[in-house]
C-alpha cells in the first residue's frame, strides 16, 4: 500500500452556496422592503436573518482548523478490479469537534503519447468520504470504492477538505498538499488447456531442464532422512557425526526460460477495432507474464517497442512481475515498423535454448525475407525464428489460448 502524510495548507476558499444564495436573495428583499417601507419588525427580521448567514460562514472555517489526511492506497491494481482507498481524518484539536467533513478525491489518467488512445478521455473523476463527525483529539476513517477501466498511470488528488456546516449556506474548502500518482496495470484473462498444451510441446526436441527431485542434479547440501528416501542418497559421514542419517539434496528442478515480445503496430489513424484489438494483446501478454512470475524457476523476458526496442527481465518474482507490469501499463502501439529490431534486440539480449513468443496485433509471417532479411542472412538469426512462436491477437484462433472477460 501507498501512504502518504498531507500537511494543511494555508490557501482556503469560501464559496456561498446555491442555497446561501437563495437565502442571501430573501435577506436583501426583507431589508430593502424595510428600507424602504421604514418597517422596523421588517428590520429586525433582517438582522435575524443575518445571524445565521455570517453564522454559517465563521463555523465553516472553523470546522476545519486542525484537521490532517492520512490516504493509503494499493500499490497498483489491474484494469477493472475493484480500488479501494483508506482515508483517515485526525482532528488535533483538543476541545472542538468537526462536523460534516467531506474529503475529496480527483481521479485523472496522466497524458500518454501523441499516438496513444489514453488522451481521448482527459476527464477528472471526484471521489469523495464523508466523515459526519470527527471529535477532538480523535481520527476517523473511511474508505471509497470504484474500478479503473483502462489501464495507465492515473493521478490521485490533490486532496481537499471541504465542509457546509452548519446551514449548507457557504462551503469552505481547503485544498492539501502534492498528489500521488497510482499505476493500474492491464486487465488480466486466462490462459486455457490448449496454450498450456502448445507451451509443453515446445519442449519437444529441447534439452529440458526438469529434473526429478532428488535423482539427478547439482548437488548443494544435506537434510535429514525422511521415508522414502533412496538409501543411495545417504551421506554417512555427516550422518556419522550428527548422530543421524541425512540425504543429500539436490538443485530443483528449473522450467524453460520463455522471452515475450510484444508487437502492438497500429496504424497512424486507429479506429476502435484497432484499439481494442492492442489492450487484447497487452492483455495477453500480462497474463502471460504474471502465470510465469507466479510458478517461478525460470527467467522471465518482457521485449517491447516503448519507443525503442527493449528487452528487460530476469528470474521469474514478484518484484519482476510488478516492473513488467508497469511497463506493460504504459506501454503504447505504434505505427512504424519495428518487429525485426526487436527479434534482433532479442537474439542479442537471451540465452540461447530460450522459448521465444512473439504477439503481434497483425498477421506476421517470419519466412518474409523483406521484412526479416537480417535475421534470415545471420546464421543465429535464422535459428532464432525457427523457435519464434507468433501469436496473432487479430485472429480468432487467439481463443483456443487465451480468455479475458470484458467490462
Amino acid at each position: 500500500m501507498i501512504g502518504s502524510y498531507i500537511p494543511m495548507k494555508p490557501r482556503q476558499r469560501t464559496l456561498i452556496t446555491h442555497e446561501g444564495l437563495y437565502y442571501l436573495l430573501v435577506l436583501v428583499l426583507v431589508f430593502g422592503g424595510a428600507l424602504a417601507r421604514g418597517v422596523n419588525l421588517l428590520l429586525v427580521l433582517a438582522g435575524m436573518l443575518a445571524g445565521p448567514l455570517l453564522l454559517s460562514r465563521f463555523m465553516a472555517v472553523i470546522t476545519l482548523r486542525g484537521l490532517s489526511v492520512r490516504r493509503r492506497l494499493p500499490q497498483g491494481i489491474c484494469a477493472g478490479d475493484l480500488l479501494m482507498a483508506n482515508v483517515v481524518v485526525t482532528n488535533t484539536r483538543r476541545r472542538l469537534s468537526s462536523w460534516a467533513v467531506v474529503v475529496e478525491d480527483p481521479v485523472r489518467r496522466e497524458p500518454a503519447g501523441a499516438n496513444g488512445r489514453r488522451q481521448r478521455n482527459p476527464q477528472t473523476t471526484e471521489a469523495a468520504v464523508l466523515f459526519p463527525f470527527v471529535p477532538a483529539g480523535e481520527e476517523r476513517k473511511g474508505v471509497y470504492r470504484g474500478r479503473l477501466m483502462e489501464r495507465g498511470r492515473y493521478r490521485m488528488g490533490p486532496l481537499r477538505l471541504s465542509t457546509r456546516f452548519p446551514f449548507g449556506l457557504f462551503c469552505h474548502r481547503i485544498p492539501l498538499a502534492s498528489a500521488t500518482t497510482l499505476t493500474v496495470y492491464p486487465r488480466l484473462g486466462r490462459l486455457t488447456r490448449g496454450w498450456i498444451a502448445r507451451h509443453h510441446q515446445s519442449f519437444a526436441g529441447t534439452d529440458r531442464r526438469e529434473r526429478r527431485p532428488g535423482v539427478d542434479g547439482d548437488f548443494f547440501g544435506v537434510r535429514p532422512w525422511r521415508p522414502g528416501d533412496s538409501r543411495r542418497w545417504i551421506h554417512w559421514r555427516t550422518s556419522a557425526r550428527r548422530g543421524e542419517l541425512v540425504v543429500r539434496q539436490f538443485e530443483q528442478p528449473r522450467n524453460r526460460d520463455v522471452a515475450v515480445l510484444l508487437d502492438l503496430w497500429q496504424p497512424e489513424q486507429p479506429g476502435p477495432k484497432h484499439r481494442d484489438n492492442l489492450e487484447l494483446a497487452v492483455s495477453f501478454a500480462a497474463t502471460v507474464v504474471a502465470e510465469l512470475c507466479r510458478k517461478g524457476g525460470s527467467d522471465v523476458y518482457l521485449g517491447m517497442v516503448d519507443p525503442e526496442p527493449r528487452i528487460s527481465g530476469g528470474p521469474a518474482s514478484a518484484v519482476l512481475q510488478q516492473n513488467l507490469m508497469e511497463r506493460l501499463a504504459l506501454v503504447e502501439g505504434r505505427s512504424r515498423e519495428a518487429t525485426a529490431d526487436l527479434l534482433e534486440q532479442a537474439l542479442r539480449q537471451v540465452e540461447p535454448g530460450t522459448e521465444i513468443v512473439l504477439i503481434a496485433t497483425r498477421p506476421t509471417d517470419l519466412a518474409d525475407t523483406a521484412r526479416f532479411g537480417g535475421l534470415w542472412a545471420d546464421p543465429a538469426g535464422r535459428r532464432t525464428l525457427g523457435q519464434v512462436r507468433v501469436i496473432d491477437t487479430s485472429n480468432e484462433e487467439l481463443g483456443q489460448y487465451f480468455q479475458i472477460d470484458w467490462p
